[in-house]
């Protein structure tokens, strides 16, 4: 989620699209490298990521899967939840993010780890619990526990 800062400290928002994958009540999930509370950490974290200037959610939320997991999708994504969050650094907001989730029910292949991804794994329901510490993952694990649209996170460091 790094990008320059501007005069002020505050780097570029973050819009994300995320894809939530079930298999055999398991839900995909890739293992990425974060920056979290000042030192290097691995999460688990759902596939996906940033949209690029020009991208379309849909369009994003696609080649993010590809790129990370080499799935291709074969139905269109349905949406779940959306996520607006704001992360605090020394007292001060750095950034905001706002990212959207959506189901894909239908793909092709098997998930494998690319591009920066460093492993690939299905995890049920406790596990999900016991792996998603990072601060953004609140909003995916209440959504997991009581369903709901939109959520509000703030990730402060």
């Amino acid at each position: 989620m790094s990008r320059a800062a501007n005069s002020k400290g505050i780097k570029a928002d973050f819009l994300g699209a995320f894809a939530v994958l079930e298999r055999d009540e398991r839900v995909l999930m890739v293992q990425n490298r974060r920056i979290i509370a000042g030192r290097e950490s691995l999460t688990w974290d759902l596939p996906g990521g940033r949209v690029e200037p020009g991208e379309l959610l849909e369009e994003a939320l696609l080649r993010e899967l590809r790129e990370e997991t080499k799935l291709e999708s074969v139905a269109k994504p349905r949406f779940l939840f959306y996520q607006e969050g704001e992360r605090v650094q020394a007292d001060a907001r750095s950034h905001t993010w706002r990212s959207f989730f959506f189901a894909l029910d239908h793909w092709e292949g098997e998930a494998r780890a690319a591009a920066e991804i460093l492993d690939t794994r299905w995890m049920d329901r406790i596990e999900l619990r016991r792996e998603l510490q990072a601060p953004y993952h609140d909003s995916f694990l209440l959504w997991l526990e009581r369903g709901g649209s939109s959520f509000s996170s703030s990730w402060c460091d």
